[in-house]
């Protein structure tokens, strides 16, 4: 590969030219969640320039780019790790004078920890009320009477940190913190942060939310009853630290950020309004 160059593009908006193109070009596109299962290198054999790249990926693909000015030396194969490469390293003035792959040791746990939400008390909550059930009791005695109303609903909570698609498709993320709660006063609603536990990175969690409460009806009286529940929405960012062991026991951490969004609901509410008939 001596006279030529490479180009890589880690991200959309990082990408680094090494050495001088020339001539026809070789390239490969990896896909969310692909990663290296092999890799090898070549020098040229005078141990001056890069000679050759050749690695296979987890979804099959394949790559070999070498050098045509002579035959190929000593192979160097090299340890993937994980297969997840974190970029390359090297030397290059017009040539490839070296280079090499950064890979992420094999990966033991990956969570998200430090979650903190920095807007969330600007946040103005978005509730959905829904009616779960409208009944009216009336009473003709002169005897105090006393109703039960039943009623239940089957919900469901999601919650959703965002992380990259390439890193999610490749790993398991837990995610260890609070989630947004919403929860219903006098003058309209409130948010607050829950107690931390242990979720995926994409959590849905379905319940049965069950009511029985007595209702007292006076005499000479009648009473509405209206059973109602708010489903309240979440899209907000957050800030965390991800914290990636390997099997080796060496840890990398870096701070990160992104996109939270959730569902979750009030607690059933019973409102009730007294007439005389």
């Amino acid at each position: 590969m001596a006279g030529e160059g490479c180009k890589c593009l880690a991200f959309r908006w990082q990408k680094e030219t090494f050495g001088e193109p020339s001539g026809s070009h070789q390239e490969y596109i990896f896909t969310p969640g692909e990663c290296f299962t092999s890799l090898s290198l070549w020098g040229n054999g005078a141990g001056t320039r890069l000679g050759a790249i050749k690695f296979k990926t987890s979804k099959g693909g394949e790559f070999f780019a070498k050098m045509t000015s002579w035959g190929l030396k000593k192979e160097y194969p090299m340890d993937v790790g994980s297969g997840y490469c974190l970029g390359v390293v090297g030397r290059a003035g017009e040539d490839i004078d070296c280079m090499g792959f950064v890979f992420l040791n094999a990966v033991q746990s990956t969570v998200l920890t430090n979650v903190n939400y920095p807007t969330i008390n600007q946040l103005i909550p978005k509730v959905t009320v829904e009616e779960l059930k409208s009944v009216t009791y009336k009473n003709n005695s002169s005897i105090a009477q006393k109703q039960t109303v039943e009623t239940s609903k089957t919900i469901t909570t999601k919650s959703s940190w965002s992380v990259s698609n390439s890193f999610t498709a490749t790993f398991s993320v837990e995610v260890k913190a609070g989630i947004p709660e919403v929860a219903e006063f006098t003058a309209g609603y409130s948010i607050s942060v829950g107690t931390e536990s242990t979720y995926s990175h994409e959590q849905s969690d379905e319940r049965k939310e069950t009511l029985s409460t007595a209702i007292d009806v006076p005499p000479k009286k009648k009473v509405d009853v209206d059973i109602t529940i708010g489903r309240a929405t979440f899209d907000l960012p957050y800030t965390g630290t991800m914290i990636i062991t390997c099997k080796n026991g060496s840890v990398l951490e870096y701070e990160t950020s992104g996109q939270y969004k959730g569902v979750t609901y009030t607690d059933i509410k019973v409102d009730t309004k007294e007439y005389d008939l």
